[in-house]
């Protein structure tokens, strides 16, 4: 009985622990314990998904175009995968479709989301392809994930000459420091520069974690996303 009662005690604490480790895990990254929070809903094919599936360094395609960007050191990765992208891939808001004999099977709608992958084939059919901030956000997280670099997805808000849109972009840490990777703007990384103060993140993730930075549900499409007409704006901005 003496025994049982022991075994009982030690279960308790541990589960104890675990309980509290869970709170703080809970309160660090913003989520509630068990929230679905990071199911996103509507962004593909119609079916809720959690937010993490849009980061894939793990897929075989991904690892392979990857290793032509390592180079062993961090901040010429970077830019060689960045570079690679801009290149690449020109920004535009989702009109895209996918034929099969001639009839229309999947159609992009209102703000639907790519996964990494499948951006990738679409480079491979026709050279080049136009993506929306969030795909060209998710292929290159993914990319650099796969390089061991600490790089997260931000989906929010951004800031310019008064207006709010909704946008989405990269950041990846270096010694403690977050810097932004901006994937819109068409044109070669100069440097590494901090995420500016127009940038509001709602949520960050990688295929690992998901952290919410103000609470704002995601799935609600508050501010129209950022209009390419606005793109030499953005650019402006980001030089000061």
């Amino acid at each position: 009985m003496k025994k049982m009662i022991i075994i009982f005690a030690i279960l308790s604490i541990m589960v104890s622990i675990g309980l509290v480790y869970l709170g703080v895990k809970a309160r660090t990254t913003g989520i509630p314990i068990f929230s679905s929070y990071y199911i996103i809903n509507n962004k593909m094919f119609g079916e809720p998904m959690d937010v993490r599936s849009w980061v894939t360094p793990n897929e075989p395609a991904i690892k392979e175009v990857a290793k032509e960007f390592q180079t062993g050191e961090k901040i010429a990765t970077i830019t060689k995968a960045y570079n690679w992208l801009e290149e690449n891939y020109h920004y535009d808001i989702d009109d895209w479709i996918i034929l099969n004999n001639g009839r229309i099977i999947i159609k992009g709608g209102t703000d639907s989301w790519a996964l990494p992958v499948f951006t990738l084939a679409q480079k491979h059919q026709n050279g080049s392809i136009y993506v929306d901030c969030e795909d060209g956000t998710f292929i290159l997280v993914s990319l650099l994930r796969s390089l061991g670099i600490e790089a997260y997805a931000n989906v929010g808000t951004v800031s310019l000459n008064g207006s709010i849109y909704g946008h989405a972009w990269v950041t990846v840490n270096l010694d403690n420091k977050e810097y932004l990777l901006e994937t819109t703007l068409g044109q070669s990384l100069a440097e590494l520069k901090p995420v500016p103060s127009f940038y509001k993140t709602d949520v960050k993730f990688n295929e690992k974690d998901v952290i919410a930075i103000t609470g704002v549900d995601i799935n609600k499409e508050i501010y129209p996303p950022l209009p390419p007409a606005r793109l030499d704006e953005l650019k402006d901005a980001l030089k000061n």
